[in-house]
Parts: structure tokens; C-alpha cells; sequence
């Protein structure tokens, strides 16, 4: 729809030019629709306000393309022929004037990171834990980050490949995008417009920061506002929106006839038109109007390079799964040997609660979470005792939210001297009470912490756990197991039995920043999930 002004003017010359092919006439008559709409239909996943299949289509990004020919249909993708983009428009991120002047006087460089932005935006675990930025003079929180939805605009799409681009490399990548996801989730909007309304209404002392199309930036300082917007180009470079003009029929005369049109809408009449709305020409040629002035660069960004469908197939699939509401139940060891150090000045306990703590932050309000601590004979002969009781974490339980019970309870910890590990007895309890509980809107989950091997001699073997949990198991209300191990008594060899009977992990640790980076590797464990 953005674009639409500058193709209806192309689509009046081209009709007024009286084209024909094959001794037929052509005339173009334009609509403007969502593409995430267009997408749906393409796709054969239903109808979402557009129920007739364009003769071409022009989507504000190729990756939505990429998507339907990745969903596996074969019909309407069989049928595409991509004549080019018609426009472009880099994603950058969008800020207060204001804003971007306090970023200079704090020595931030014009083209700062993105890894130095995202964990600027995170939570302050994300901060610590995600794409790091170490030396970086920006304020860790100082952003209250907004992403338009993924699977409804491309600029959302774009940011996650964009993520995933940039964390391709890292030998922790996996762990690190969910980290990002995590923080993208946390401030989605429903399109690009809410995201621009939403400057101005401070959370606390973090300001609201966009990832948004330069065009949008433009759009948004042509309304003359009170504060103009500045858009922030990052160093790495960025994802562009190509405006791609693609043929979605086998007709030849139909392709041809788009092909016609295609020409119209590269001609130089119609590079002047789509620069007039805020567009780039698809060689990152600006209006002259793109200056430092209104908040734009005249000079195009680096453009990162396009990924494949299959590549956003799985990439938007991670989201679906990332983006769901965890619903977990946290079980920490309190045996007598979790009080050994794993760090001068910290013991194993202590480094397990923190990085709960700094998980717990990650969590947005409407997660579920539960806690339990588990040794011998806690509670009436059991191996475990329920501190906080599995729930939505912004629930009110008395005077206080579940999140701040939560987090009194992780205060309150301490081990229990000279008690054992009931590893298998708790670990059956707790996959009973999450499966009997289960919640299909949620990813349904267990993360339990452990520095030794089974201690309870009177309670299941291994082989009677393993028994159950796999008898248990149903694919179809899954809960996922996984298991931390710190220090070197770890029986890995049984936890890794037990959690990849669920599709889960076992992970071991030996030094606080391992526990940390575990953590979110646990948490990134459903991106592959059932095939991990």
C-alpha cells in the first residue's frame, strides 16, 4: 500500500500507451492489499481479506515470495516470474530526534552496531547474555525496542533475518537468536504506524525506538510532528524492502503483459515518482530531500544478502515456536554438595540462582512459571517441595504477583545440609504434574538444576524412570525435559538419557558464565523441536 500511489501513476501512462499483446489489449488496473494477505492465499493456508490471486503482484518484499515458494505448494509458485524490484527501502531503526542527539553526546558513533543496539534494547539479562557489546557506551535498557509483527509485515520478517544473519556466525548462534527473539517479542507491534504512535510515551527511563522501512521515517517527518524522527543505519548494514514486481500466471501473453509493465515501472518518469513518496530506486538512488536535516542519509546503506526460501521458511517456523508463551516449571537442587564454589566468592547454588533470576527477566508476563527445590526427604517424605505454583507470572497470588513470589523464593534458597540428590523420584513427579497440567497454547517445559547423580537409594532406578517417562511421553501434549548439570559430579550420561526421551538436553557447566550461556541454549532447544 505505500507504494501504491507511484504504480497507479505508472499503471495510468502504461494504459494511456494502449499496449498489445499477441493482438490483445492490455490495461492494468491496481489494488492495494496487505501482501501478508496475498501471501496467505499463495500459500493455499486460507483466505485472509483477498480471495482472488492477482495476475501480478508487487509485495513490499521479496521474502514474502521466498515464503510461499517455501510453504511447499506447488501450484501458484510454479507459476511465479520475477521481472524485478521496483523500489527499495532499507529497514533501519527508527528514534526520536532527541534521542539520537543523546546517543552523539554519549560518543555513540553515527553507524553504531546492531549487536550494540539490540543489547541496549534487551532486558538486562538479553543485555548480558545476547549479541554482546562489549565497550559499548550505550546505557544498557536505555531503548524500549518495537518490531511490527513478523507474520504480518516484512519489515518484522526482515529484522529476524536480519538476526539471523548476524548470529549465522556465532558458535553460540542458536542460543544468541533466541536471545534476540526474546527482546523482538517483547516490544511487537501490530504494524509499522503503531510502532511511529508510540514515540513519546516513555516506559520509565526507556524511550521507544522503531525498526521500521526508511520510507516509513519519511512518511512519519512529512506529517510535520513535533519531534522529527532520525533514522540510525548500522554498521553491518541492513535488510532492504525490493518491491519486487512478480508474474503470478503460466499465460505467456499474462507475462508478457507484465513484463510491458514492468518496464513502466523502471522507466526514469516512474524512478522520480517512487522517490517522491520516500522510496530509494532499486540502486539506492534517494530524492534529494534525503538529508541529515529530515532525519535521512542521502548515501544507501550496505545491503545484506538476501536469504533463501528455505532459509526464511525455517527462520519464520523458529519465530512460531520461540514467540509462544513458555509455560516451565524451574526445579533447583538444594542437595549439601550445591554448596561447594564453582567460582571464588560463588557457590554452585548461588550461580544457579542468579541465572534463574536473569531467566526469569527474559520471561514476558504472560509466560507461566513454577518453582521447586528438590533433595531428600524435603516434604513429608518426598524428595521435593513446591515453593511457587505453576502460573501466569503477572497473576496477583495474595499481595504480590507470582514473578515477585518467584523471585522472593529464589532469595530465600539455601541448601540443605548434608541432604542427597532425589534426582529420578522428583524428576518423575515433576514430568506427572506438567503433563497432567498441560496447555496446548504454551511450550510446555521442565528446567531442572543439578550438580550430582541420584542419591535416593529407596527411591525408582534409573532404568524405572526412564521406564516411565518414556510410557508417559505423548507427542501430541509434549513436555520437554531439560537438565543442567554443575560441576564435575554430574551423572550426564543419566540426564541426557532422561531429557532426550522428551527431546530435550542435558547440559553441564563448570564455571558461572557456562550456567549463563547453557541457559539460553536450553531455551533455544525448541527451535528444533520434535527433530532435535
Amino acid at each position: 500500500p505505500e507504494i501504491a500511489p507511484a504504480v497507479i501513476q505508472a499503471a495510468r501512462r502504461f494504459n494511456d500507451a494502449r499496449h498489445e499483446v499477441g493482438d490483445r489489449c492490455v490495461r492494468a488496473n491496481v489494488r492495494s492489499t496487505d501482501p501478508a494477505a496475498v501471501a496467505t492465499l499463495l500459500s493455499g493456508k486460507g483466505v485472509a481479506g483477498v480471495t482472488e490471486k492477482p495476475d501480478v503482484w508487487i509485495p513490499d518484499s521479496s521474502l514474502w515470495i521466498r515464503l510461499v515458494e517455501g510453504s511447499g505448494r506447488d501450484g501458484p509458485a510454479a507459476g511465479f516470474t520475477h521481472v524485478g524490484g521496483i523500489a527499495s527501502s532499507p529497514v533501519v531503526l527508527a528514534m526520536p530526534a532527541g534521542l539520537a542527539a543523546r546517543l552523539r553526546n554519549l560518543g555513540v558513533p553515527a553507524q553504531p552496531s546492531w549487536k550494540e543496539l539490540l543489547a541496549a534494547a534487551g532486558t538486562a539479562a538479553n543485555a548480558e547474555q545476547g549479541p554482546g557489546a562489549p565497550g559499548s557506551v550505550i546505557p544498557p535498557r536505555l531503548f524500549r525496542l518495537q518490531v511490527p509483527d513478523p507474520q504480518r509485515t516484512a519489515t518484522g520478517m526482515s529484522t529476524l533475518v536480519l538476526a539471523a544473519s548476524l548470529l549465522g556466525g556465532d558458535p553460540e548462534g542458536r542460543a544468541r537468536f533466541t536471545g534476540a527473539v526474546r527482546t523482538f517479542r517483547e516490544g511487537v507491534t501490530p504494524s509499522v504506524a503503531a510502532e511511529f504512535a508510540a514515540f513519546g510515551q516513555e516506559a520509565g527511563d526507556r524511550q521507544p525506538i522503531a525498526l521500521a522501512p526508511e520510507q516509513a521515517v519519511f512518511s512519519h517527518n512529512a506529517k510535520r510532528p513535533a519531534e522529527i524522527a532520525v533514522a540510525v543505519y548500522p554498521s553491518e548494514g541492513t535488510v532492504f524492502l525490493d518491491h519486487p514486481l512478480t508474474v503470478l500466471s503460466d499465460d505467456p501473453a499474462k507475462v508478457s503483459a507484465g513484463r510491458l509493465l514492468g518496464r513502466e515501472l523502471t522507466s526514469a518518469t516512474n524512478r522520480e515518482d517512487v522517490r517522491r513518496v520516500g522510496f530509494r530506486t532499486p540502486d539506492g538512488g534517494a530524492a534529494g530531500t534525503f538529508s541529515q536535516q529530515h532525519g535521512l542519509a542521502a548515501r544507501a546503506p550496505k545491503a545484506l544478502p538476501p536469504a533463501p526460501a528455505e532459509q526464511v521458511t525455517r527462520i519464520m517456523q523458529q519465530w512460531a515456536q520461540l514467540s509462544l508463551s513458555i509455560r516451565m516449571l524451574s526445579i533447583i537442587d538444594i542437595s549439601g554438595s550445591m554448596d561447594r564454589k564453582i567460582a571464588p566468592g560463588a557457590s554452585r547454588l548461588q550461580s544457579t540462582i542468579r541465572t534463574a533470576q536473569n531467566g526469569l527477566s527474559l520471561l514476558p508476563d504472560d509466560s507461566e512459571l513454577g518453582q521447586w527445590v528438590f533433595s531428600t526427604e524435603l516434604e513429608g517424605g518426598k524428595d521435593w517441595r513446591e515453593l511457587v505454583s505453576v502460573g501466569p507470572l503477572n497473576e496477583r497470588l495474595g499481595s504480590a504477583t507470582r514473578r515477585q513470589l518467584v523471585l522472593s523464593a529464589f532469595a530465600q534458597t539455601r541448601v540443605k545440609p548434608n541432604g542427597g540428590t532425589g534426582l529420578y523420584e522428583t524428576t518423575i513427579a515433576a514430568f506427572d504434574h506438567m503433563k497432567r497440567t498441560y496447555k496446548p497454547e504454551y511450550v510446555n517445559s521442565i528446567l531442572l538444576w543439578t550438580d550430582g547423580k541420584n542419591e535416593d537409594k529407596d527411591g525408582p532406578s534409573l532404568e524405572e524412570t526412564l521406564d516411565h517417562i518414556r510410557r508417559a511421553y505423548d507427542p501430541e501434549r509434549p513436555v520437554l525435559i531439560n537438565m543442567f548439570g554443575l560441576g564435575k559430579g554430574v551423572d550426564v550420561g543419566a540426564l541426557r538419557q532422561i531429557a532426550r526421551l522428551t527431546n530435550g538436553d542435558a547440559y553441564v557447566a563448570e564455571t558461572p558464565g557456562q550456567v549463563q550461556e547453557l541457559f539460553l541454549k536450553a531455551l533455544s532447544q525448541r527451535v528444533c523441536e520434535p527433530d532435535c
